[in-house]
């Protein structure tokens, strides 16, 4: 078919589902005429462009001539759905294979072997499962019609949100028969992020990039370096936003602490991250409960972690905030441009605080598996047969999730092989390339770097944005604070606020709850599963580390004075009161110190003279180990624990257990464990200050 008819009967199939007269956008009849004449090709623009209709309406045409049916591969859950709405609109037959409909693959599997489905969304993930390969996509390789890649930049080392199992979709292209359409689609790259792209699925794919320009979004930063001050400022300014809109927090802990702030300043808010419920149907629940409350407008705003908004179609966003800034300004323009797709006036504004840079490095370190992690996972292979995750944790110092990433690498590059739950070391030649880790860890640093340029700028903020994503059509906003020569919003917050608002953070305490089980592989008492009447009671954390209030003041005591004082032992005693009474706590210890021998006992023993109870040295540290926070996971932090800590000179009765900080948990689980052994009542933990970077993880 040539061009013109081709033009003629995508013009056709938008009306029919958009209406008589209704045009393309700039850009998109051109990259549907790309993607008819089987070419590769790789689609830059804005979100909120209309990526999706350049899918589903090529797949439209490409059925009705006979053409296999188009596999999406999107990140996005959310999407997923949304796109599954918009596919019948084009009146085709979508279906999606993902974790929360396993009930439904077979039948699924049935429907596209028989090829009755038009469309297949599936994750990046899915691609790792050996079932869906041997029973889908092995037997419809050479009849898919079109492969999909969304959010694309996803499959670049180089982009703000590389995802390993991405890697995976090299196996696909690579055996696609040579008509086959390949589309790439997203909104977020630059140069290098496309090159990469390119590297990764084919030097012959075309790129047609669209300007990236927000012009509906007014952006301004504001310089409130505590977090006091910047929970003030969302108390005294979001209500004068109309409309709905998202507050982004780094952590899991600050979406708790600003939605809870919100809701007792008489704003609708709501927490939204990951983990929100421990059982994973009413998360599932709970999550999808919010996404319907926030689409229809009945809540003002969700504090969620930078995850949530993509896939989700709204295009009334009034605001989006951020609590703290992002790491890079890549991330920083998919996370605003959520805002102000379908209306003429929205705003990003930009906290940024002192905390900022600590919280993002620890994510740079974090995010990528270092081929030097890496080299350790393959030496400890080598060493044995096969291994399980939890096997090559006993044997070596790194976090499950850290472990998780570099498996996945190794997997999708062949350096290892999996059997069942075991992993072993295959014959390829384990070659790193040590060089290449460092310079993604370089660029991270230096995308830091630029976002800490973007905050400081007096230039306007959408042409800085623009320029990074290397949009070369970028002009003045004329919108933002800077092109205006004022403040948007007003930038300092009212002192009563912010008294206000450190109030509230030294009463937000934390519990947290018992360990249950002992690590893989430990047992005692012949059982994996800690005795019951050996667990600790749920502990409390009078802050969190750094935070206003108390928990900056714990830092300052430990690290400045060493010292705690005496208005850190009032509040806990407020805050233990209540406690010690309903639980008959009858005693106090504490967890000693070789380094530092005075610091938590002075404060224990200070803490139990203000209660009225007795204080004995119980728990003795029998050698100078490592600090918890310098190990990994649970296997390392058990077994440093356990050889560290004895019981002795123990009293009858429920005891406070007292420590400076809780991270892992397991230094309280293990002293907790010995005093009852030894003959204590219910042990009751209690830190000064709760140091897990999303409340409580290993």
């Amino acid at each position: 078919m040539g061009k013109i008819d081709l033009e003629r009967l995508a013009q056709q199939h938008l009306e029919s589902v958009y209406g008589k007269g209704a045009i393309f956008k700039e850009g998109q009849l051109k990259a549907v005429l790309t993607v008819l004449q089987g070419n590769k090709v790789l689609v830059v623009q804005k979100t909120g462009w209309g990526k999706s209709l350049i899918y589903l309406l090529s797949t439209r045409i490409l059925r009705d001539s006979g053409s296999g049916l188009t596999i999406v591969i999107s990140p996005l859950l959310a999407l997923m759905n949304n796109q599954l709405e918009s596919a019948e609109k084009f009146k085709l037959t979508a279906r999606t294979i993902n974790a929360n409909n396993k009930d439904d693959w077979e039948v699924i599997a049935d429907e596209i072997l028989a090829n009755k489905v038009d469309i297949l969304f599936i994750s990046p993930e899915r691609l790792a499962n050996e079932n869906f390969n041997i029973e889908i996509l092995s037997r419809i390789n050479q009849a898919i019609g079109m492969l999909v890649i969304d959010e694309a930049h996803c499959i670049s080392d180089w982009g703000h949100d590389f995802r390993p199992d991405y890697r995976r979709i090299k196996n696909i292209v690579k055996f696609l028969p040579p008509n086959v359409p390949l589309l790439a689609t997203t909104a977020t790259a630059n140069d290098r992020v496309i090159r990469d792209i390119s590297n990764q699925l084919g030097g012959d794919i075309l790129t047609q990039r669209g300007s990236l320009f927000r012009g509906s979004i007014a952006i301004q930063v504001i310089h409130l370096n505590k977090k006091e001050e910047r929970l003030a400022w969302l108390s005294e300014n979001i209500s004068n936003i109309d409309g709905t809109g998202i507050v982004y927090c780094l952590t899991r802990n600050d979406c708790n602490l600003v939605s809870n702030w919100l809701r007792k300043k008489g704003i609708d808010a709501h927490a939204y991250y990951s983990g929100l419920k421990k059982d994973k149907d009413e998360e599932k629940a709970e999550r999808l409960r919010l996404e319907k409350m926030f689409i229809n407008n009945e809540l003002k705003v969700l504090v969620a972690t930078t995850a949530f908004g993509m896939g989700i179609d709204k295009s009334d966003i009034s605001f989006v905030i951020h609590f703290q800034k992002p790491g890079n300004v890549v991330a920083y323009y998919q996370q605003i441009g959520r805002a102000g797709r379908g209306i003429k006036h929205a705003y990003a504004v930009l906290l940024a605080g002192n905390e900022d840079d600590e919280i993002t490095k620890y994510f740079i370190e974090i995010a990528f598996p270092t081929y030097k992690e890496m080299d350790k996972v393959i030496s400890t292979l080598n060493d044995y047969d096969s291994l399980s995750i939890n096997g090559i944790m006993a044997k070596l110092d790194i976090s499950k999730q850290r472990l998780r990433n570099c498996l996945k690498f190794l997997l999708i590059n062949g350096d290892v092989a999996k059997e069942g739950s075991k992993y072993y070391k295959t014959p390829k030649v384990w070659n790193p390339d040590m060089e290449y880790s460092k310079r993604i860890t370089e660029t991270r640093y230096n995308e830091l770097d630029r976002m800490n340029h973007f905050i400081a700028t007096d230039q306007c903020y959408m042409k800085f944005v623009a320029n990074e994503l290397n949009d070369e059509s970028a002009s003045n906003c004329q919108k933002c604070s800077n092109c205006i020569g004022k403040e948007i919003f007003k930038s300092k917050p009212h002192h009563e606020t912010i008294i206000e608002a450190t109030n509230y953070i030294k009463k937000d305490h934390y519990t947290f709850e018992p360990r249950k089980k002992w690590p893989v592989g430990i047992k005692h008492n012949d059982k994996n599963k800690i005795d019951e009447m050996y667990r600790c009671e749920q502990g409390l954390a009078l802050s969190n580390y750094g935070d206003a209030g108390w928990g900056r003041i714990v830092s300052y005591n430990k690290y400045r004075d060493d010292y705690f004082c005496d208005d850190l032992v009032k509040a806990s005693v407020a805050l233990l009161k209540e406690k010690i009474t309903n639980n008959e706590i009858t005693w106090v210890t504490s967890i000693s110190s070789l380094r530092r021998p005075e610091l938590v006992k002075s404060f224990a023993e200070r803490l139990a003279e203000a209660l009225n109870l007795p204080y004995y040295d119980s728990i003795i540290k029998v050698y100078n180990s490592k600090q918890q926070k310098e190990l990994h996971n649970s296997h390392m932090q058990y077994k440093n624990a356990w050889e560290s800590f004895e019981a002795i000179d123990i009293q009858l009765g429920n005891v406070l257990l007292v420590d400076d900080m809780v991270d892992s948990r397991w230094t309280f689980t293990v002293c907790g464990y010995k005093l009852i052994r030894e003959g204590s009542g219910k042990v009751f933990p209690f830190a000064l200050a709760n140091t897990a970077s999303s409340g409580g993880n290993d």
